[in-house]
């Protein structure tokens, strides 16, 4: 080996070593990125989950007083429909609140609408009609709305268990995603898809699904449904999941199945 090829050597190897060691410190910078902003995901999807808990919670509450409010226990369906719709104005967060026969019919409907609708093929009412004492949900969008909101219904029973009728919420989806988006302090997005992968409410702009698309076959909805992805992994009730962007990164919390 010549002198020449020799120092040639030399220099390539005195410039790989600073490159080298850029290239690490890049690698480690990146490493830092992403787990803080996995952290900062991690904790908004707590945060937003937390919040959406103590709504259902909330809404239990109030159904478990308006289950033994007299102006529903009645068979005149204007009447209670304009109580409900009184009701209905004081809790902005619902886009309807709706008593349902045992049968599956709309009664009492705080829109007024004067709709026929047949819920019998809705899994809340299903569920609601086994109940006693609990809460049943489900994420749709509202046939009476259009819009993607949680159905929370109590099922009202008399003292020996029958059924008398079913209560029904519509909380508002699109809404509480624009709160916990506007309180935001890192500019996060906020997507929300049922246990499915259909799209209920997306972020504003370019890249996301409309609402009502379906993302099952997605890689994001992919790598929130893995099961080797314990660090993503939030326990909640069983029919969602919250998928959450920050600074590029989008990252989906899904949910699994829960005691209550």
């Amino acid at each position: 080996m010549s002198l020449r090829t020799r120092l040639l050597i030399l220099v390539i190897a005195a410039m790989l070593v600073p490159a080298i060691l850029v290239g690490l410190r890049f690698v480690q910078n990146r490493t830092s990125d992403i787990n803080a902003a996995l952290a900062n995901l991690s904790a908004t999807a707590n945060d937003i989950l937390g919040d959406l808990d103590q709504k259902i919670q909330g809404t239990a509450q109030l159904h478990y007083g308006l289950a033994r409010a007299r102006d529903l226990d009645t068979s005149d369906k204007a009447a209670c429909s304009a109580f409900l719709s009184a009701v209905r104005e004081e809790y902005t967060q619902f886009t309807g609140i709706l008593t349902i026969n045992p049968d599956g019919s709309l009664f009492c409907d705080s829109l007024r609408t004067n709709r026929t609708l047949d819920l019998r093929d809705r899994t809340y009412f299903k569920q609601a009609l086994v109940a006693h004492g609990v809460v049943t949900l489900e994420p749709v969008f509202g046939r009476l709305t259009g819009i993607s909101v949680l159905q929370i219904a109590y099922p009202v029973r008399s003292e020996s268990g029958e059924l008398k009728f079913i209560l029904l919420a519509s909380f508002n989806l699109k809404k509480f995603a624009e709160y916990h988006e506007k309180r935001s302090v890192n500019d996060n997005e906020i997507l929300l898809v049922d246990r499915k992968g259909m799209v209920l409410v997306a972020p504003q702009g370019k890249g996301w699904a409309e609402p009502g698309a379906s993302i099952a076959n997605s890689e994001l909805f992919r790598f929130a449904t893995s099961a080797n992805r314990s660090d993503a992994w939030l326990r909640w009730r069983r029919d969602w999941a919250s998928a959450i962007s920050a600074r590029g990164l989008r990252r989906l919390i899904p949910a699994v199945n829960s005691a209550g």
